[in-house]
């Protein structure tokens, strides 16, 4: 008994210790102001707009004509391979695309693996261009703002790229490998990203009035 409280008396100095730390680094500073941020966003923009287009566009007639010029497999291709490569086009436009689906639960987790896996792609970019001194340089000094972040944060920094709408995951990711931070610690900290999928695709759809969201 004695040595499961002192187990347990060790754990929670170390996380008391960690939360320090990262209080006194501002990373929940950081990360509130950037709440704000999204939140500001969403309500001025998002919101409005999806409101306005709800009462003036067909949303089902878009996707019908989604479905029928491109198959689902060649939507979910495009997604992968954004989510590669620079985050190329906004994750937000696949997450509405998923209300289309009876059951757009099982697509949004099926993004969120996607864009996990994808990260993962981006870690071996990162990787690679580690390892070739002047593109590594060149490479340093775009991604500058993300290495300040990570150097500054650690792993905490990799969650919140995941979780937060607008960020660049992939940019974060290959900022991450760059300095050869362990591969493990991606796989651990990025599970994160899907859990960001499902809290906004609730979000959209909630907006979007889907009924069939929990059929």
């Amino acid at each position: 008994m004695c040595k499961k409280n002192s187990g347990l008396r060790d754990l929670w100095t170390r996380l008391k210790g960690y939360h320090l730390s990262n209080k006194q680094r501002g990373l929940y500073a950081y990360m509130g102001w950037s709440a704000l941020k999204i939140v500001a966003i969403y309500a001025l923009i998002v919101v409005p707009v999806v409101l306005i287009a709800r009462h003036l566009i067909d949303f089902n007639h878009i996707f019908q004509n989604i479905v029928q010029n491109h198959s689902d497999g060649f939507i979910l291709g495009v997604f992968f391979v954004s989510e590669s490569f620079l985050g190329m086009i906004p994750p937000d436009l696949f997450v509405i695309w998923s209300s289309k689906f009876n059951s757009p639960l099982l697509l949004l987790i099926l993004l969120g693996i996607l864009s996990y896996i994808g990260g993962a792609i981006s870690y071996l970019i990162g990787y690679w261009l580690s390892n070739r001194p002047v593109i590594k340089s060149y490479s340093e000094r775009v991604l500058y703002r993300y290495i300040v972040f990570f150097r500054k944060w650690g792993g905490a920094f990799i969650i919140i790229a995941a979780l937060f709408p607008f960020s660049p995951f992939s940019l974060v990711i290959i900022s991450v490998s760059l300095l050869r931070y362990p591969f493990k610690y991606y796989l651990l900290f990025g599970i994160a990203r899907i859990a960001r999928f499902l809290i906004q695709g609730i979000f959209y759809l909630n907006i979007l009035n889907i009924d069939s969201f929990f059929s």
